[in-house]
């Protein structure tokens, strides 16, 4: 199901139409939009039915928000024990992109921490029309909602009592749920506790956050009252790196990790040396044990690339499930080979469930990114892919893999896809600005020999 997000004039951006794939990366010009957009999708799959895009339903101008209502209404009603009803998605999209017009610059500033980042459109386009069926069941003294739709089923139970005293109130949950489906297409039920963000000064957070206190971010971020208040209150963190903190603060050594494979590929690959965290290093602090030593490093004394990874290392091993990282720059202190394998990384994280968008500059990722498009459309012997130090879990095929070009234009930004040839994805401002730089090098040779 082809599942859209239609953006127009949001800071740079003039316009987006963005399809998200399993690995999304957003490359081009600096001060384009990559980060603003790649913001805006975290809070987008972060949202759940209490999100203020769903604020103000009954408000709506939406006739077809009336017309739901009243068939789901109808069937809580209904006294049979088992009953349901079937309704055209193109209703509830109506209702959606009415709800996202009414509130999208109120979650937009609440993403940014500011009434001055705005957003003139943000609406959802679903291709094709499908039909969402909602069924009750009654069991016992509770009823039991189930809806389904092409990308999931979700269920809802409630008490007799309760649907009989607080029916709207329940008619409106069950219409969350749906939208929240629509908004979010194939992570509709990603939690917000599950999309993490990890942002470009990572390194700068994970030496600081002991002396960020959770306390005093919570303090310096609450844009609730905004729209009530003539004057705005300058707050230091956005949404996404609030989160950020709080995800790396919630960590637990108790926590069963899906990922322990992935993190112990990371330390033997890229950090060389194990990321080590409360109980196992020295109380709460994070510490690093270089391969070969027994003595661990306070994480204020190790690499770049260490702090770099860090982050993600603690989420792997002490968060029980990840369902989607926006990761900007991840190529960030990489030295080249470095960079080869995180487009390693990316592959294998997406090929564990992880759903990731990143934004790059990296034209070595892109391109080992393509290689493996590549192979993954042939049969290739065991005995190559060896001699590569590849294994299957290496390879992404294409369908999975979407690319969005950001250009600057000076006053604003063109964004577009680039679609595969050939199996790979050919980066223009990556092919000029290496070509501009092989003119120069020429030139100056050529300086030389005269």
């Amino acid at each position: 199901m082809k599942h859209y997000f239609k953006i127009e004039k949001f800071g740079k951006i003039e316009s987006a139409k963005i399809e998200t794939a399993p690995l999304t990366l957003f490359v081009g010009d600096n001060n384009s939009g990559k980060s603003y957009l790649l913001s805006l999708l975290w809070a987008i799959y972060s949202a759940d039915e209490t999100s203020v895009l769903f604020s103000g339903l009954p408000e709506l101008e939406c006739s077809a928000y009336t017309e739901v209502c009243g068939d789901i209404s109808n069937l809580l009603q209904n006294s049979e024990e088992e009953q349901a009803i079937e309704i055209c998605s193109a209703e509830f999209l109506e209702v959606l992109n009415a709800a996202l017009e009414k509130n999208k610059d109120r979650f937009v500033a609440e993403i940014f921490n500011s009434g001055q980042v705005t957003i003139q459109k943000l609406s959802v386009e679903i291709q094709e029309e499908f039909v969402l069926r909602i069924k009750c069941e009654k069991k016992e003294r509770r009823m039991e909602i189930f809806i389904s739709q092409p990308e999931g089923r979700s269920g809802i139970s409630f008490p007799f009592e309760m649907v009989e005293k607080s029916r709207e109130f329940i008619v409106s949950l069950i219409c969350r749920d749906i939208l929240l489906g629509l908004l979010k297409g194939k992570r509709a039920y990603c939690k917000d506790s599950n999309v993490v963000y990890l942002p470009a000064a990572r390194t700068g957070f994970m030496l600081a956050k002991n002396v960020i206190n959770k306390v005093g971010r919570q303090m310096t971020y609450d844009v609730s009252g905004f729209y009530e208040t003539e004057s705005e209150v300058m707050e230091p963190f956005t949404k996404p790196i609030i989160r950020f903190l709080d995800a790396l603060e919630s960590l637990s050594l108790g926590h069963k990790s899906e990922y322990e494979e992935i993190a112990a590929w990371i330390e033997q690959k890229m950090a060389h040396g194990s990321v080590q965290y409360g109980s196992e290093a020295n109380g709460s602090e994070i510490c690093y044990v270089p391969d070969g030593s027994r003595t661990s490093l306070p994480l204020r004394t190790s690499s770049a690339v260490v702090t770099e990874l860090t982050p993600l290392l603690l989420l792997l091993k002490y968060k029980r499930r990840l369902k989607a990282i926006c990761y900007e720059e991840p190529e960030m202190c990489l030295h080249p080979q470095l960079q080869q394998e995180m487009g390693r990384l990316l592959i294998r994280l997406v090929g564990s469930g992880i759903f990731m968008i990143a934004t790059t500059h990296s034209d070595i990722m892109i391109q080992h990114i393509n290689n493996m498009c590549r192979l993954s459309e042939r049969n290739v012997p065991g005995d190559f892919m060896k001699n590569l130090g590849l294994v299957s879990e290496d390879l992404i095929n294409a369908k999975n893999v979407a690319v969005y070009q950001f250009t600057d234009k000076g006053t604003s930004s063109l964004v577009e896809q680039i679609l595969p040839v050939s199996g790979e994805f050919r980066v223009e401002t990556f092919t000029n600005a290496l070509m501009k730089m092989l003119e120069q090098t020429s030139e100056v040779q050529e300086f030389e020999g005269e």
